[in-house]
């Protein structure tokens, strides 16, 4: 995988961000004051929106004249549904329109601006997915509802994922180590692609390209000094690790590179994932939050495969293969229970 590519990736990614968050409802005028500023920063941006409009209009008209098709090929595995994307709000749509015809206007004679740098802390709210480039030119993607923060050193590259999700793509430097602070373990790369998922209890490792070391310890700096004493796993392209917090006992796995990271496409994917697994990930991604009413569901086993603007069809998909049923009832909540 190219530079190129792995830097489109990652645009297309924030552009899915970008509309998931504008459809999601809580879009406050900053934060479309933050999209129209990250249109006019690359010429690139722009024409990634337009695509995914014009994506969107397609796949809207092909579900129309497809009405009677299944909704569900199989229990949760359905391709993400666009058929709401008509409906944003006409003040969103006004904006856009606004910004993406005055970049029209500039883009022949601009240049793109140069990336800031990095506030000491940067965090997503619901349904927000964000690119942030970092002094040394690594690339993160956080995930929605997540937060970083960074510091740099002449010796050292560090970075502390306290909530959420964030995919790196770190830039090569032998002589200064990247470090992940997640949980009580570091992540130790000097370059390479990986996924970081912070749970209450586990921190979850899936790699992408590379080498990455997942040490049982809690200081960079003391940990670099003693790498050589220090208890770690070594994961390559592939591997998957989910570690338990407050504790040595961690799963291995294996996963498909191309497939790690899938929220940055708006999917959220799981093999025999726990529901309380899967219920944190996607409240992450709706402004409605699903409670788990009955005792012990968090612990039921699922696998699913669902778009993160399409919640529904998950939950439609819960009702239809387990004991569970699901209440509407509330504005901001969607509760599932055990079925009487």
């Amino acid at each position: 995988m190219t530079k190129s590519t792995v830097k489109q990736d990652q645009i297309d990614a924030v552009t899915r961000g970008w509309v998931v968050y504008l459809h999601s409802g809580e879009a406050t005028p900053d934060k479309v004051a933050e999209f129209e500023s990250w249109l006019a920063s690359d010429p690139r941006h722009l024409l990634a929106y337009r695509d995914m409009e014009q994506l969107m209009g397609d796949l809207s008209l092909v579900m129309e004249t497809d009405a009677d098709a299944p909704v569900l090929e199989a229990p949760f595995a359905a391709k993400p549904a666009w058929r709401d994307v008509r409906r944003i709000s006409a003040g969103l749509a006004g904006v856009a329109v606004v910004a993406i015809g005055f970049i029209l206007a500039q883009t022949s004679s601009s240049v793109p601006a140069a990336p800031a740098d990095p506030i000491p802390a940067v965090e997503t709210q619901i349904a927000e997915i964000r690119d942030i480039l970092l002094p040394d030119g690594t690339h993160v993607t956080l995930g929605a509802r997540s937060r970083i923060e960074s510091r740099f050193t002449d010796d050292l590259r560090i970075v502390r994922l306290s909530e959420g999700e964030a995919f790196f793509d770190v830039s090569h430097d032998a002589t200064r180590p990247f470090y992940v602070e997640v949980g009580d373990k570091l992540i130790r790369v000097v370059g390479t692609q990986f996924d970081v998922r912070q749970r209450a209890d586990s921190v979850k490792v899936s790699v992408v390209e590379g080498v990455v070391e997942v040490l049982q310890a809690e200081d960079p700096v003391r940990a670099e000094k003693h790498r050589p004493e220090v208890s770690k796993d070594v994961l390559r392209a592939g591997d998957e690790v989910t570690a338990k917090i407050g504790s040595v006992k961690r799963e291995f796995g294996m996963v498909e590179p191309e497939s790690a990271a899938a929220w940055r496409r708006g999917w959220l994917a799981y093999e025999d994932a726990s529901l309380g697994e899967i219920v944190s990930d996607t409240n992450r991604y709706n402004s409605q939050q699903i409670i788990l009413e009955s005792p012990g569901m968090e612990n039921l086993r699922v696998t699913a495969a669902f778009g993160v603007d399409n919640i529904d069809q998950f939950i439609t998909g819960l009702e239809a293969s387990y004991d569970i049923q699901a209440d509407y009832t509330a504005s901001n909540e969607i509760i599932l229970r055990t079925a009487q």
